[in-house]
């Protein structure tokens, strides 16, 4: 299928071109580079551009949209050397929304302290109130077509994914910019979103912990809100806002929702503690960043392709066999990344499970690969421990998986 050229813009910006901070051409440009089918057409449903009236970008932000159009509506920020407070609540707006579509994709855009921590310092009365505006629509933000990594509860509950946590690692940073101007309802509001988004994800734990038969979904909803957990840290740990942290104020947000995976067990429940058991017991070894596939930009160019959590990499795997539009050379550029995970990340199951997908669907020795695989990935196929772990059956792997967490949970 033709794929319609991405709308880029030509001339790169020098460094630090929007008031020290990446230009928002650069921006753009490095989420086009991880998710280049949110903007080239390949994807239905990102093949018609989004309406987006003459407005500034964080009154774009509401909707299940929101993100989508403020990144299609970018090109209205120019780079300057000194943005006015105006402009910095479009930045804020543009930055929040390219986290939000690569945060999940194999290049996450660095810009997360920005969102949860820099541009909340300082801000007139009325900006705060703009970008509290944008923080708080991120909740209605569909994450379809944007992570793989995402347990669908129940109707009741709803999705619950690592996007949750980034989301209150901006609402956290918010809550210390607004106690730094001294907006008692602003921070208020924030507040309560982060107390609701927490009580949300407990409720989740405790429904999946008390449901037979999907310990999956709860293996992966632990690793996922002590990911959430670790997130509120982040949001409430900027430099400047220290000093904020020590006020009765401050103190009574540390308490509240400071620390979740490692102190005060009795929180929410005992849901972020319990997650966290599990999360140290069976699934540490999986939550490293996936640095060994950043460099193959062939992963990127179809959300299917988005990596779920860890361990559980099999289906993921047996797409990688069978993806359509990859050639014999491609495919095994693809399979060689992988291979390469296993020898760089030492203790980890997840990229051995996609190889042991990929066998199922295409061996791993399939003829019209050899040709075009490096000889140590040739080599490291052949070895006795890795043809062994590959060689466990899914229901095997996974069974024994659940069992010791159901045994963990009974302690």
């Amino acid at each position: 299928m033709p794929r319609r050229r991405p709308s880029t813009w030509t001339a790169p910006e020098q460094r630090g071109a929007f008031g020290g901070f990446i230009g928002p051409k650069n921006l753009l440009g490095l989420v086009q580079g991880t998710a280049p089918y949110l903007f080239d057409g390949s994807v239905p449903a990102f093949a018609a551009p989004p309406a987006t009236p003459a407005v500034p970008l964080d009154a774009l932000a509401p909707g299940p949209l929101g993100w989508w159009s403020v990144l299609r509506a970018a090109e209205r920020l120019e780079a300057c050397d000194a943005p006015t407070p105006e402009q910095l609540t479009d930045y804020f707006a543009l930055c929040v929304a390219a986290h939000f579509a690569t945060v999940a994709t194999f290049v996450p855009t660095d810009v997360d302290t920005k969102i949860r921590a820099h541009l909340w310092w300082r801000r007139p009365p009325e900006e705060l109130a703009r970008q509290r505006r944008v923080a708080l629509a991120t909740a209605a933000w569909d994450i379809t077509g944007v992570s793989a990594r995402v347990v669908e509860v129940d109707q009741e509950v709803g999705r619950v994914s690592g996007h949750d946590g980034e989301r209150l690692s901006i609402l956290c940073g918010g809550a210390l910019g607004h106690l730094a101007v001294g907006d008692a309802d602003g921070l208020a509001e924030l507040e309560a979103a982060v107390d609701a988004e927490l009580t949300r994800q407990a409720e989740a734990f405790a429904r999946l912990a008390r449901a037979p038969g999907r310990e999956r979904d709860l293996l992966v909803l632990a690793a996922s809100i002590v990911h959430n957990a670790g997130d509120v840290d982040q949001g409430l740990s900027a430099s400047w806002g220290k000093p904020l942290l020590r006020t009765p104020t401050g103190v009574r947000l540390r308490e509240r929702f400071g620390r979740l995976a490692h102190e005060g067990p009795a929180r929410y429940g005992g849901a972020f503690a319990r997650a966290a058991a599990l999360y140290r017991e069976l699934l540490a070894s999986e939550g490293h960043r996936h640095y060994p596939l950043r460099e193959t930009k062939l992963l990127r160019a179809h959300p299917a392709l988005l990596l779920p959590v860890g361990p559980f990499f099999d289906d993921w795997g047996a797409t990688l066999a069978s993806w359509a539009p990859w050639t014999p050379v491609e495919r095994a550029e693809v399979l060689a990344a992988v291979v390469q995970g296993v020898r760089k990340v030492k203790g980890q199951e997840g990229y051995y499970r996609a190889l042991a997908g990929f066998d199922r669907v295409r061996r791993l020795d399939a003829p019209e690969l050899q040709p075009h695989l490096p000889s140590g990935v040739r080599a490291e196929l052949k070895d006795p421990t890795l043809r062994k772990k590959v060689a466990v059956r899914r229901e095997s792997f996974e069974s024994s998986l659940f069992k010791r967490a159901r045994a963990l949970l009974g302690r």
